[in-house]
């Protein structure tokens, strides 16, 4: 894996609500408040030229772990108290015990699912004890589902795991960062790699890693595309906010990376009459 980016959500909860409440991420929600200057594009002209991550190996399983309540290290927590990274660990570890959901693929094709966040259970369903429950979410490339295992802590064991298609929550760091590989080496990824060239003076645009990035779901039963994308909601796919860094951004918001079958698309405006 590349070196970890910045990772962008929709906020605490959304996550928890992807299944069984049946509520979908739109993409817009995590947009709020970003102000994109500057214009990139993947047509063949130059425009004018900004964390806690889950860090996972080769099989998709994470080596570390983090989540954005993190609270510091040090005991285990109770009741609705933040994770601690301790936790997420050891809940990602229980969840993915005995060989669990080793038929399912990550973002890059290794063995195992690929991890997605670690959040505490919902607690608006009701519970017999005082047990701290967690819900730890991956994503299965090989069968393209969302994978959610509620995890009890205090006992050391998986209670429920749950698997939902076309449930799309905010990308991971990783996923982010393969998105931002596919559509740097990718034909429509041309504006991005000139704009880079002219923000930096003549660098050239080849890792991830050279920039500050920002992923959203992007779900065509949510948001109207082109046929070409048609199968984003069904697959995993992922558009980018990307910017140089300590440098300007540049506008790729019209590009959106399949990760499931590796392709990169673009959403073209539609064409108004006068």
């Amino acid at each position: 894996m590349v070196q970890k980016s910045t990772k962008g959500t929709a906020g605490r909860g959304i996550r928890r609500a992807l299944i069984g409440g049946g509520i979908a991420v739109a993409a817009t929600a995590v947009m709020i408040g970003i102000t994109l200057p500057h214009s990139a594009s993947g047509d063949d002209h130059s425009g004018t030229g900004g964390v806690n991550a889950a860090a996972s190996g080769t099989s998709g399983t994470p080596t570390t772990a983090a989540t954005e309540n993190a609270a510091p290290q040090g005991e285990e927590k109770t009741g609705r108290g933040p994770l601690t990274k301790a936790e997420v660990d050891r809940a990602t570890s229980i969840a993915l015990a005995r060989n669990a959901l080793r038929s399912a693929e990550s973002v890059d094709g290794g063995r195992g699912p690929e991890y997605v966040d670690t959040d505490l259970a919902d607690s608006a369903q009701p519970q017999a004890d005082d047990s701290r429950r967690v819900e730890v979410l991956f994503y299965d490339y090989g069968h393209d589902q969302l994978v959610k295992k509620t995890v009890n802590l205090t006992t050391g064991k998986v209670e429920q795991t749950d698997t939902a298609s076309g449930m799309q929550p905010p990308p991971s760091a990783d996923e982010t960062d393969q998105a931002a590989q596919l559509l740097i080496a990718d034909p429509l990824g041309k504006g991005l790699r000139t704009d880079f060239k002219a923000a930096t003076k003549g660098t050239e645009l080849t890792q991830s890693s050279q920039l500050t990035l920002r992923g959203i779901a992007y779900n065509t039963a949510e948001q109207s595309g082109p046929a070409d994308l048609a199968k984003c909601g069904k697959h995993r796919c992922v558009r980018l906010f990307t910017q140089v860094k300590d440098g300007p951004w540049i506008d790729t918001t019209n590009l959106v990376v399949d990760l499931s079958d590796r392709t990169v698309g673009q959403i073209v405006p539609a064409q108004h009459s006068h």
